[in-house]
């Protein structure tokens, strides 16, 4: 990560799973990408969004999955309201893709905002409750 990125990694971030935590960094580096791509020209970043976009969903969701594995393996009895919840992140990514492709720049800054914001949260609270009960069983 470079010293404009808006969406920070920091340690206190760990879920303590280094698999989970580089899943983590690399899907803030995937929206730090989609930050950087709101800089380009016009024709640029219509050229580009899209396939930012595409590797966010396809890298949310294979990340999303590899997190249930490990909470439905160590019965997490949360699992299906964390799946939830991210079957809602999911749905938020997909139902964005339409303004976000059509070039407008305004709804791209505005998008990524929030996904940003939510996945720090989202990493910093409800993650941190699936791994601390994995944790605290070990």
């Amino acid at each position: 990560m470079s010293e404009k990125d808006i969406f920070k990694w920091i340690d206190s971030l760990s879920v303590g799973f280094t698999e989970i935590d580089l899943h983590h960094k690399k899907l803030l580096n995937i929206l730090n990408k989609f930050k950087e791509t709101l800089e380009l020209p016009d024709a640029e970043y219509k050229s580009q969004i899209g396939k930012i976009i595409k590797n966010l969903c396809d890298y949310t969701e294979y990340h999303f999955s590899e997190e249930e594995i490990i909470m439905k393996t160590n019965a997490y009895p949360g699992y299906e309201a964390h799946r939830k919840i991210h079957a809602d992140f999911v749905a938020k990514i997909k139902a964005g893709l339409t303004g976000l492709v059509s070039g407008d720049k305004q709804a791209g800054a505005e998008f990524s905002t929030v996904l940003g914001n939510w996945l720090l949260n989202h990493i910093a609270v409800t993650d941190h409750q699936w791994a601390d009960y994995i944790h605290s069983k070990q």
